[in-house]
């Protein structure tokens, strides 16, 4: 029982690391989506704009317009997804810590038993 408590221990920790190296990797995809948008927003501040609509400086730039709004819609969806799976993962990993929190105290409840046990052998 100790070997595959350990086991279970040692696999713990790993889906832990691994789910916590997917949540900073998506939330470093957030933050680089979100600049996008800042940047998109910057360029065209409008979410709608008529593709024939002319700005001085700018020969089309109603087409120009239109897909950088489009372009912030993706941006969006994309965030959209990522809040969603940041979400699932964060569940999984309330699942993961309490899982090795359980085998934290299993483990030490044995290690406790055990010090008793040769306590009591040591006293009789």
């Amino acid at each position: 029982m100790p070997d595959s408590m350990e086991r279970n221990v040692q696999q713990t920790r790993f889906v832990i690391a691994d789910l916590q190296k997917r949540i900073a990797v998506l939330e470093a995809t957030r933050e680089d989506l979100e600049r996008q948008i800042r940047k998109l927003n910057d360029s065209v501040p409008e979410d709608e704009v008529d593709p024939n609509a002319t700005k001085e400086g700018y020969v089309a730039y109603g087409s120009y317009a239109q897909s950088v709004i489009a372009r912030k819609e993706n941006l969006r969806r994309s965030l959209a997804d990522i809040g969603a799976q940041s979400s699932d993962l964060a569940a999984e990993l309330r699942v993961a810590t309490d899982a090795l929190d359980s085998f934290e105290r299993v483990r030490a409840r044995m290690m406790a038993a055990k010090a008793e046990k040769a306590i009591a052998r040591k006293a009789g």
